[in-house]
């Protein structure tokens, strides 16, 4: 994998993570990620004014937006009803291995020995990350298994959309590409946001979180715009799997900023992360 793309996607990675924080701090979460979209999109119109769409990505465009729009909606439904550190790891925990499946099936790829066992030892650590009040807490411990269902289903939509963009990209630039796919995206959210909260809702908390709204905005494209460089550049289940470095970042972040655990639990499963990025990345 080369070395630019590694960049791209660590880089990507600690944007991702940011804005994951910034919406998980938000009171209306739906309304200020759908003003997210719509203005992020609005930003990097220029991207897209002077762009040559091919027809045939059109579909590829709108199935993604579709996935997308279900990934934003589960994913907040999973923010309300769980902790950070723990939607987090398993969502982006889980989405590699899919990620994987879609690449085999659909783009052909053949992962090389040494690239799977660094997929595996990354979702180990994944796993052990994610899981780590199960290692530390000695009291029982209640399976929420409507929030475990949801987070699933954000790492099934990750999976998706991933596979889909990482094969339009090969027939747009991926800058514009994601500006169009983002602005769909917001298209399709729009009706479910405004028969939840009405018009002057979401105008209100528009105007209250205008800051975090345009934050969250210009990282959120700018994030995944170097992924789909990334996609580019190398193969797409390592560059699936390379982005969940977030993971470590997101529980690091959790620790520091949110107070919420880390333990020697999560440094083992970081350890485990990062053996297996160096050996996607050398083996890619």
């Amino acid at each position: 994998m080369p070395f630019t793309a590694i960049a791209l996607i660590i880089a990507a990675a600690a944007m991702h993570t940011a804005w994951n924080l910034i919406v998980k701090d938000a009171r209306e979460r739906q309304i200020v990620i759908w003003w997210a979209l719509i203005a992020g999109s609005l930003i990097n119109l220029p991207l897209l004014a002077n762009a040559n769409i091919p027809a045939q990505v059109w579909p590829y465009a709108i199935a993604s937006a579709a996935v997308e729009a279900a990934y934003f909606l589960l994913l907040l439904r999973a923010y309300q009803n769980g902790d950070f550190s723990e939607v987090y790891p398993i969502a982006r925990g889980a989405a590699p291995a899919l990620i994987a499946v879609w690449a085999m099936l659909f783009l052909g790829e053949r992962p090389q020995a040494a690239g799977l066992l660094g997929l595996m030892l990354l979702l180990a650590g994944l796993i052990v990350v994610g899981a780590s009040r199960l290692f530390t807490e000695r009291r029982a411990v209640n399976l929420n298994a409507p929030l475990l269902v949801t987070v699933l289903a954000v790492a099934l939509c990750i999976s998706v959309y991933s596979a889909i963009d990482a094969w339009a990209v090969r027939l747009m630039r991926p800058a514009a590409y994601n500006v169009l796919v983002l602005g769909l995206t917001g298209a399709f959210i729009a009706p479910f946001v405004v028969a939840r909260y009405g018009v002057h809702a979401i105008i209100r908390e528009g105007r209250a979180n205008l800051w975090r709204i345009l934050a969250i905005g210009v990282l959120l494209l700018l994030a995944y715009m170097l992924v789909l460089e990334a996609y580019s550049m190398a193969r797409a289940s390592y560059v699936g799997a390379l982005r969940e470095i977030s993971v470590v970042i997101a529980a690091f972040a959790g620790w520091r900023l949110l107070n919420e655990g880390f333990g020697m639990v999560r440094m083992a499963g970081a350890v485990l992360i990062f053996c297996g990025i160096m050996v996607v990345a050398f083996a890619g």
